[in-house]
């Protein structure tokens, strides 16, 4: 008979990462706790660290807009001015 044990396991991620692999988890229908158990039964059964997409095309690329989308400049507007100013900005076209 096989034991089941518990194991809090914590880690830092970037959230851009965070938010792609759940979003790519959540897609094919599994939580990260799963993913984790998947992940080391597979490590114990081949030696190997399993490291492998399984999700579609369409996914994949959603999964990395979400991350890209981490890194698109923000600014604050808080005032008439700011707002004016904002929408008057081309960017440099």
């Amino acid at each position: 008979m096989t034991t089941l044990v518990k194991k809090r396991v914590q880690y830092t991620v970037d959230q851009a990462i965070m938010e792609s692999a759940e979003y790519i988890m959540t897609k094919v229908g599994l939580t990260p706790a799963t993913v984790m158990s998947m992940v080391y039964a597979e490590i114990a059964r081949t030696g190997k660290i399993p490291v492998t997409t399984q999700v579609s095309d369409e996914d994949l690329n959603t999964a990395r807009l979400i991350a890209m989308s981490h890194n698109v400049p923000s600014v604050k507007v808080s005032n008439a001015a700011d707002t004016a100013a904002f929408l008057e900005d081309d960017g440099g076209y």
